[in-house]
């Protein structure tokens, strides 16, 4: 590498993608063919990977590629993945990239660019996506809308981000902020800095399935309400208004059938209807704070965010 060009750090999270290391490397060497003005790093982060992904990739990987392999000791997620390829990469700018190879070149030429123009976040947003429209996809949106509206980082894009590129300072930045359940992407968004998007057609995943289910998205929705909005909280407190004022009403028209005999059972049952309604607001409730305070806990014990077993370097 050369002291006097920039480098760009291409940081792909990757777990059980032996299928796709291939095409992980051939892309790196593609984009350093397509951009020989900037040097490139290549940091692959296995994120726990129990297929081999790791010692594929250190067999097929050369010392012109400039790599990385980031062995983590467990899975620890897709943003913990990340947050470990940003600590590690020494690039003036990190940019990351699906390991099921999903983003076209042509969308690299475009991250570059805004970077060069002075952008230090740029979001990769997708205008197409790979996957047909269902219930998972609505629900991606759906929160991405509503966690721009209600969080305390109104430039997280409303899209969706798909992938982004970080300057050096804005990296910096990242890297010293310790939450322990985090979603990496609003906290980008939260640095503040000079923020820019870019929209790309998502491309179909040559290998596999995704490995983002069901629960590791509810699990990052949580997180990043939790971390950077207090939203729940008052929609917990207007529940609790909305529902006294109807146990009010309720009490009333049970202490009013009370009084006709033919209607007595109405009014029993209204109020068990009113106490389980009652009980179960406040234990929504309970729940909602018990989220925060346990993830309060969680940054209170200063675990760290990643473990990492091993690094291996190509240029070593």
């Amino acid at each position: 590498m050369s002291p006097d060009r920039q480098t760009v750090s291409l940081v792909f999270p990757a777990f059980n993608e032996i299928e796709s290391v291939g095409e992980i490397v051939d892309f790196a060497r593609q984009i350093r063919a397509r951009h020989p003005e900037y040097d490139f790093q290549l940091v692959v982060v296995d994120d726990g990977s129990s297929d081999g992904t790791a010692d594929a990739l250190e067999q097929l990987v050369t010392p012109d590629d400039n790599a990385r392999i980031v062995r983590l000791s467990r899975n620890f997620g897709s943003h913990a993945a990340i947050s470990a390829g940003f600590s590690l990469a020494s690039g003036d700018a990190a940019l990351t990239l699906s390991a099921d190879r999903q983003e076209p070149i042509e969308a690299i030429d475009q991250f570059l660019a805004e970077w060069e123009s002075g952008a230090e976040i740029v979001w990769g947003l997708r205008s197409v996506r790979a996957t047909k429209a269902g219930a998972q996809e609505t629900f991606a949106t759906t929160f991405s809308k509503m966690y721009q509206r209600f969080s305390d980082v109104p430039s997280y894009p409303s899209e969706g981000p798909s992938q982004i590129l970080v300057a050096r300072g804005a990296l910096d930045a990242l890297n010293l902020m310790p939450e322990a359940n985090r979603n990496v992407l609003a906290m980008a968004a939260w640095t503040g800095f000079e923020q820019r998007r870019i929209y790309f057609e998502q491309l179909p995943r040559p290998h596999g399935v995704s490995k983002w289910t069901s629960k590791k998205k509810i699990k990052l929705v949580v997180d990043s309400f939790v971390e950077f909005s207090h939203a729940p909280l008052q929609w917990v407190a207007v529940c609790g208004v909305v529902c006294a004022l109807i146990g009010v009403l309720l009490l009333i028209v049970a202490l009013i059938l009370l009084f006709i005999p033919a209607s007595s059972g109405s009014g029993v049952a209204l109020i068990a209807g009113l106490v389980v309604g009652m009980g179960g607001a406040n234990l929504v409730g309970l729940g909602v704070v018990g989220e925060y305070v346990w993830r309060a806990g969680d940054d209170a014990r200063r675990r760290p965010v990643f473990i990492v077993s091993r690094v291996y370097d190509s240029l070593d």
